[in-house]
């Protein structure tokens, strides 16, 4: 009788551990401080329509976590791991993007359709340090599009792009 409840107790402490879901504060978690890198995060928000929506964040490990709020293929929470060359690719490709540490900027778009999406790109230091980039997806400059077609690249790369895909459910409004 003691084994069978001392077999329980160790397996539901393990299933506990295991099940426990990661922590999507604006804060860093310990496991990116102790990678010793920044998490970037690409965030797509609502448009006039049936934008996608969605969050997702990528750890110095590799580590992807996505989060399809609206309008997206898949709804709710997805994780996979790419690895730390991908991470290092994806950072490589959005370093020419990235503004001031500490800094939040907007990108200074001349022509611009409204109503569309807005995309944040964010690196979250070790420390907490937040820097941010915020782009409108309505913008039509040669420079507005090169930041799409990056962010999209990235997307990719992640393997997240067929998650983040537009998808109208039954039932789903605008906005």
């Amino acid at each position: 009788m003691r084994a069978i409840f001392f077999v329980a107790i160790v397996l539901g402490t393990g299933l506990l551990i295991c099940c426990t879901p990661r922590v999507q504060s604006g804060a860093p978690t310990p496991p990116v401080a102790a990678q010793g890198g920044e998490e970037i995060r690409i965030s797509r928000g609502p448009c006039f329509g049936f934008c996608p929506v969605y969050t997702l964040a990528v750890t110095p490990a590799g580590r992807v976590d996505f989060n399809g709020e609206r309008h997206t293929a898949v709804l709710g929470q997805r994780a996979h791991s790419v690895g730390r060359r991908t991470y290092k690719e994806v950072r490589r490709a959005l370093a020419p993007l990235r503004p001031e540490t500490g800094s939040e900027t907007e990108f200074a778009c001349k022509v611009a359709v409204s109503d569309m999406s807005r995309v944040t790109l964010e690196w979250i230091a070790a420390d907490g340090t937040r820097t941010a980039l915020n782009y409108d997806m309505g913008c039509r400059d040669p420079e507005g599009s090169a930041i799409m077609r990056t962010v999209e690249e990235q997307l990719r790369k992640l393997e997240v792009e067929e998650w983040a895909a537009q998808k109208t459910w039954p039932g789903d409004t605008r906005g």
